[in-house]
């Protein structure tokens, strides 16, 4: 069984003086996964690896749930294609990873079209530091293909489920 957890970036500031990537997390943001890791710390979720965009907003994010997968922050990996890599990149990378939980932290509209590629999901939105926990039954990433994941949950800051 494979596990990937996609979060998306919790808001970020919106000061157009400085560059995309360089954009800091806003402090309704910070708010935000503060919400979201109180929400999922008694569900014991388990991580091998956690894989982030290069984007500030991203790594702050990576950082500040590493606790909530039993992860470091020092242990956080980058991945360029999770800013600026098309969908093929990026389902090539994924294809690649060994481990079998991780974490990736991305943008959308690329979070988007994955997490509904991969499962049967059809989501209107991936709102800012929202969590959508897939399982796959294979031994390998490799052997993902459309519509192969089961959703395990989805959750994000404004849901009314909790």
């Amino acid at each position: 069984m494979k596990y990937i957890y996609f979060i998306r970036h919790a808001r970020a500031q919106k000061n157009i003086q400085i560059q995309d990537l360089q954009r800091d997390l806003s402090s309704s943001g910070k708010d935000d996964i503060k919400t979201m890791i109180f929400r999922i710390k008694d569900l014991k979720f388990k991580a091998q690896s956690i894989i982030s965009s290069p984007a500030k907003r991203c790594i702050k994010t990576a950082q500040k749930i590493c606790k909530s997968f039993a992860l470091k922050e020092k242990d956080i990996l980058i991945e360029k294609s999770f800013y600026d890599g098309n969908f093929d990149e990026v389902l090539n990378y994924i294809k690649k990873i060994k481990q079998n939980r991780v974490v990736l932290v991305m943008h959308n509209p690329l979070l988007l079209q994955l997490c509904e590629y991969l499962t049967h999901i059809d989501l209107e939105n991936f709102p800012t530091s929202a969590i959508l926990c897939i399982k796959f039954n294979i031994n390998n990433f490799e052997d993902i293909k459309e519509h192969t994941g089961e959703v395990v949950f989805f959750d994000y800051p404004k849901s009314q489920d909790f």
